[in-house]
């Protein structure tokens, strides 16, 4: 920006009780900001957030900037017009030059482990060591798998992926991956790796139910480990229970994982420590693409 004095509100609501942004900068004097800054270290977008922050700054006389800030500026995603991309790296990276010590020896500080995360997200990820790098992993992987996958937080705090696709035939139907980090405090531990059938987990009525667990059973030999070991490049990074993966039997039906028993899955362990996040981007839609083909063979429409 043109040199001059500048303030910044943080959190600060605009456009409605809804939206509170990050960041906002004023020039001296002003009453509207000449930049919006929304920072995304860990966590995703929120619905509309974005779209109504944007529609809230074409409002004002002068429109100002709006600046998407993440870790490395793009590996987890672009977002949608106008917004411009900012990489946390480079933005800490020019302090160094600061003429205030204190300044410069921070930014130096916060930028190396920046840098640190940045490529510890894209190494194996159970030599991780990064707080949140969990988070950018699946948020990286996310990304690469396009539209049909979403970045998440479980009840638990810890990061977790859905990888979707709408089951043949059915618009109320899908078939996916559901990947969960078990854990920050312990890089190595495995993290679950469970495909899935779902049925209008918004809505989790009887109905919605009863039709989820009989797509599960009719897909269930392809959902477990040893069917899935045989599509994925590296099987032996996958491993599951005596029951292949499903929670057991009940009169020689199979039970499965359930999230409102209408996301009904069968559970494996992914060992970390032998995967990066391409792979593990790799393994999703190859179970995917299966779950997919073989709903088409069984003629299975919700």
């Amino acid at each position: 920006m043109p040199e001059g004095e500048y303030a910044a509100r943080r959190e600060a609501r605009a456009g409605g009780r809804r939206s509170r942004l990050d960041l906002l900068v004023y020039r001296s004097g002003a009453t509207d900001p000449v930049a919006v800054l929304e920072l995304k270290g860990a966590s995703g977008e929120h619905g509309d957030q974005l779209e109504r922050y944007a529609a809230w700054a074409a409002s004002l006389t002068d429109v100002p900037r709006l600046m998407y800030c993440t870790l490395d500026g793009g590996t987890t995603g672009a977002p949608p017009t106008p917004w411009q991309l900012l990489s946390l790296i480079d933005l800490f990276a020019t302090w160094q030059n600061s003429a205030h010590p204190h300044a410069a020896w921070l930014a130096g500080e916060v930028t190396t482990l920046l840098r640190q995360w940045d490529r510890q997200a894209d190494d194996v990820i159970g030599s991780a060591t990064g707080w949140y790098v969990p988070d950018l992993v699946t948020r990286r992987i996310a990304a690469a798998l396009g539209d049909d996958a979403e970045a998440l937080r479980t009840k638990a705090g810890n990061p977790m992926l859905l990888a979707y696709r709408r089951l043949p035939g059915d618009s109320e139907a899908w078939l996916g991956v559901d990947l969960r980090c078990e854990g920050r405090d312990r890089p190595k531990r495995p993290w679950l790796f469970r495909p899935f059938v779902e049925v209008s987990f918004s809505d989790p009525t009887a109905q919605a139910q009863a039709t989820a667990r009989r797509l599960a059973v009719g897909l269930h030999d392809a959902m477990t480990l040893a069917t899935v070991q045989r599509v994925v490049k590296n099987p032996d990074a996958l491993s599951a229970n005596k029951h292949g993966g499903l929670a057991g039997f009940r009169d020689g039906a199979p039970v499965f994982y359930h999230d409102k028993q209408v996301r009904l899955a069968t559970q494996f362990r992914l060992d970390v420590r032998q995967v990066d996040r391409h792979q593990v981007a790799e393994m999703i839609r190859a179970v995917v693409d299966h779950l997919d083909t073989v709903a088409a063979e069984l003629h299975l429409p919700g």
